[in-house]
This record gives C-alpha cells, structure tokens and sequence, in this order.
C-alpha cells in the first residue's frame, strides 16, 4: 500500500466547520491557557479580534497582544486596553523590590476573570509613517509567560510581526517573534497579491521574499512562488514550535482576481507542505468570514506486487 496526499474542500458553512475546531482550543482553555500567534501580512489584526470575539463568546479571559509592533486598538474592540506597566506595581518585601500584580486595577472595575478582552502592550511609539494612529511596542516572550502565570487570562492570541498593511512578505532576519509554547500559528496572507505579477512595492521585506522565492518583478506568484514562501524553514511559518498547528489563512479572497484559481494554488501548496494543516480561505471584515477550508486527507493505493 503507498499513501497519497490528497485534499478535502469544506464549502458547506465553513465558518461553522472552523468555529467548532476553535472550540476544541476552548476546552482546552478551561484547564491549560491557549497561545495563538499571527505572522505575516493582508489582514493579522482583524483575524486577531474576529479570533478574540469567538473566545470571548465562549467564556475566555483573552489578553490579546504582540511581540512586535501594531498600532493601537479603538476602544470598541478591547474591553480593557492597558500598559503593561499599569497591570503591575512594586511593593518592598524582605527589604527587596518586588513586582507583583497590581490588585489595585479591581477597586476600578477591572476583573479580568470575566470573559473579556485585554490588550496588553509594553508603551506609546511615535509613528514613523505619520499617520493619526497610535502604533505601540509589545511584549517579549518572557512578559507574556508572566502575564499568564499572574493573571486570569486562558486565551492567548499574538500577533508575530509587522507589514506594513502589505499583502504579502517574507520574514526579515529578526522576524516572526512567535512564543516558543504556541499551539497555533496562523500565517496570513492577501488574496490580492496570489496569481497576479509581482510588484516590489507591494511586498513587505521584498530583498528576502526575492531571495527565498526566486520570484523577480513582473513574475506571477503562483504556487511554484508561494510554496517556498509556505514551506521553507526561513519562509512565512519561520521559527514555529514542531508542536504547533500550521494554519495558512488566505484573507481578501473577496478581492482576488480568480477565486478558483487562487483556490487551487492553495491546495497544490498544501499538498506539498509537510507541516502545513489545512487552509482557511477568508474574507475577515465579512460577517461569516471564513469562505472555504481545505484539509489534507491521506489516500491509500494498492501496488502491483
């Protein structure tokens, strides 16, 4: 017998298909906190909050935050919007200073046991592209672990890097900066940028994408571009824990120029990706945004003997 790996389409209410998965994280929450991470570009921050809205309808303390950079929410989407300075104060114990938590932050209505949504960010930054919006640094690896170990929180959802609002990139260097001990790492990219011609400009990091792609201007990103983007070590999953689940989320797939073909590149990639789970293909500002999931499936042929 040879396996063959082949793919399996959800068409029929893939939002439902995709939530229930999530819901097996839920479970999970109630005895052990999740860890969620996002990387690369077309669309992290909104599946960030549709993925902390999900968990928080569910009952979760979410604290939602990043390793990187990301600009400030509007109030309407966190329920409780905090410096990480704030969350903590210091107290003199033994003749030390000590940081502890700051149970002060109850006495103003803040009790982060209720299903809720925290985010958390380490302070302020100037924005260099001189926008209105406020941008803010995150948090290290090593904060988030405290953050889980002193607070309530049983959701985690962070997001990796930044791309400058581009559909696309590549990791530079230093980047993602995911969580050793994520269970899920959500790698996003624009449907805008797939089956259409390569154009630097609308590449984040284009020098490292070139390089790990082979892909120069004016060539289409196709699924010869975009599988060593998926499944290269240095490419858009860079730097995900051997345990974590490897989600590629396709958003804007209201604004690709042939749905069914970016559809194809997705399945082709996704066969030929070992560590690679499945694919969400998604409109994220959509009311069900999640279109189509595609799974891998093993299929068994018999050989001549």
């Amino acid at each position: 017998m040879v396996n063959s790996t082949q793919t399996r389409l959800i068409e029929q209410t893939p939002d439902q298909f995709i939530l229930s998965e999530l819901y097996q994280y839920h479970l999970t929450a109630e005895t052990t906190p999740v860890f969620i991470t996002l990387v690369g570009g077309g669309g992290k921050t909104s599946a960030a909050f549709w993925l902390a809205r999900k968990f928080k309808l569910w009952g979760n303390a979410v604290c939602l935050t990043t390793t990187t950079k990301m600009y400030l929410p509007d109030a309407h989407q966190a329920d409780y919007i905090l410096p990480l300075n704030a969350m903590y104060c210091n107290k003199k114990e033994n003749g030390k200073i000590i940081e502890t938590r700051n149970n002060a932050l109850a006495q103003d209505e803040f009790d982060f046991h209720d299903p809720a949504i925290t985010f958390c960010y380490k302070s302020l930054l100037t924005d260099h592209l001189k926008t209105a919006r406020l941008k803010v640094s995150g948090l290290s690896e090593r904060e988030i672990k405290k953050l889980q170990n002193d607070f309530p929180f049983t959701v985690f959802i962070i997001e990796g890097d930044g791309s400058r609002s581009l559909p696309i990139k590549a990791p530079h260097g230093h980047e993602p900066c995911i969580p050793s001990y994520s269970d899920m790492v959500i790698g996003v990219t624009g449907a805008e940028a797939i089956n259409h011609k390569a154009i630097p400009e609308r590449v984040h990091r284009w020098p490292a994408f070139s390089a790990l792609t082979q892909c120069h201007p004016g060539d289409v990103i196709d699924a010869q571009v975009l599988q060593p983007l998926i499944s290269h070590p240095q490419g858009l999953f860079k730097s995900t824990p051997r345990t974590a689940k490897q989600v590629w989320l396709i958003n804007k797939m209201d604004q690709a120029n042939d749905a069914l073909t970016v559809s194809q590149i997705a399945e082709e990639v996704l066969v030929n990706s070992p560590q690679l789970d499945s694919v969400w293909l998604a409109e994220m500002q959509a009311d069900t945004p999640i279109k189509k999931v595609i799974l891998k499936k093993q299929v068994a042929y018999a050989t001549e003997t």
